[in-house]
C-alpha cells in the first residue's frame, strides 16, 4: 500500500501546487481514499499538499482506525450509558401535552416512511403505545434530496429546565486551533443520535407520523431537544478531557486535531482515535479532512 501511495502522490503534487498558486488559500484540495473495498467503498479525505511520506503515514493510520467512522446508521453502537445519558426532567406545574395532527402530501409521507424504516433498523426509535407526551414530525429536506425526520418538541422543551453546563466559547476555540502547521477536521456522525435517552424518559419523546405510518419514540437523543447540546458537550469533554486545549479542540460534534509541527500530527491523531475507539464514538467520513493546512472550524477559516 505505501509504495502505491508514494507513487500516486508524486503524480498529484504538481497539480495541487498549481491549484494553490491560482486560488485563495481557503481549504486544501482533498484526495479521496477508499479504506473499504470496491463493492463496498468507504471513502475518507486527506490533503493533497502532504509530502508523500507523511501522506502514507496518515492514510495508513486511517486504515488502522477505520472503525472510528460510520458510513451508515447501523454502524453506530452509541456511547456507553455509563458515560452519558440524556435526561428529560419536567418542571413542576407542567402536564403532558399532545399536539394536534398535521397533514402531509403523499410524496412526503412516502419519504417519511423510508426514513422511519431506516431509523427502526438502526435501533434509533421504537414503536410507542399509550403515550402521554406526543409531538408531530417536521420533515426537512437536505441538499442531497434525502429527508430528515425532525420532531416538534416545543411543548416538551417548555416544560424542561435548562441544563446550565458551561459551553465553550467559539472564539477561544478558533484561536486555539489557529497557528498550527497541520490540522485534521472531524464531525460526529449524526452526533446526537450516538447518545441514549435515559430509559425512564424515552416515553416523553413520542411522536406521530402521518397516515398509517404510526407512533414512535426515540431511544437515542434526537435533534430538537432542549439541552441536547449541553449533554453532547459534556460527553465530549469526558472523552477528550486531557487532550482538549493541547492537541484537540471540541465544540459539540465539531472536532479538530491540531499540531504545531507536522511531524507530531500522526501521533496526535492516534491519541484522538484511541479515545474514540475506547468509547465507541463515530465520525462522519463525509465531513472529515485529514492533514490539511487550512479549513473551516465553527464558520471561521483556520490556518497557520
Amino acid at each position: 500500500m505505501s509504495g502505491f501511495i508514494l507513487h500516486f502522490y508524486k503524480a498529484q503534487t504538481l497539480h495541487a501546487t498549481l491549484y494553490h498558486l491560482h486560488h485563495a488559500k481557503v481549504q486544501d484540495p482533498l484526495l479521496e481514499i477508499n479504506v473499504g473495498t470496491e463493492p463496498e467503498p468507504r471513502p475518507l479525505f486527506v490533503s493533497q499538499l502532504l509530502s508523500p511520506e507523511l501522506a502514507a503515514e496518515i492514510i495508513g493510520l486511517l486504515y488502522e482506525y477505520k472503525d472510528c467512522f460510520a458510513w451508515d446508521y447501523h454502524e453506530m453502537p452509541g456511547l456507553p450509558r455509563s458515560l452519558v445519558e440524556h435526561e428529560l426532567k419536567i418542571r413542576e406545574g407542567f402536564r403532558p401535552f399532545q399536539q394536534s395532527p398535521r397533514q402531509f402530501s403523499t410524496e412526503v409521507q412516502l419519504k417519511v416512511k423510508e426514513e422511519i424504516e431506516r431509523l427502526l433498523k438502526a435501533g434509533f426509535i421504537r414503536t410507542a403505545r399509550y403515550v402521554e407526551w406526543l409531538a408531530n414530525i417536521v420533515p426537512v429536506l437536505k441538499k442531497t434530496g434525502a429527508l430528515r425526520v425532525c420532531t416538534d418538541y416545543r411543548n416538551l422543551n417548555l416544560a424542561t429546565p435548562k441544563d446550565e453546563y458551561p459551553m465553550p466559547m467559539s472564539d477561544f476555540l478558533v484561536d486555539g486551533a489557529a497557528k498550527h502547521e497541520l490540522l485534521s477536521f472531524m464531525d460526529g456522525h449524526a452526533g446526537y443520535n450516538q447518545i441514549f435517552i435515559a430509559e425512564e424518559d424515552v416515553h416523553k419523546t413520542a411522536f406521530k407520523c402521518p397516515g398509517a405510518i404510526g407512533t414512535y419514540e426515540w431511544v437515542v437523543m434526537p435533534f430538537g431537544l432542549k439541552n441536547a447540546g449541553a449533554t453532547y458537550q459534556r460527553a465530549m469533554n469526558l472523552i477528550f478531557h486531557d487532550l482538549i486545549g493541547r492537541t484537540v479542540e471540541v465544540y459539540i460534534d465539531d472536532v479538530v486535531v491540531k499540531s504545531p509541527s507536522k511531524a507530531d500530527h500522526v501521533g496526535h491523531l492516534r491519541q484522538a482515535f484511541n479515545r474514540m475507539r475506547a468509547h465507541g464514538l463515530k465520525m462522519n467520513p463525509k465531513k472529515c479532512a485529514f492533514g490539511v493546512t487550512a479549513g473551516n472550524f465553527l464558520g471561521f477559516l483556520v490556518h497557520q
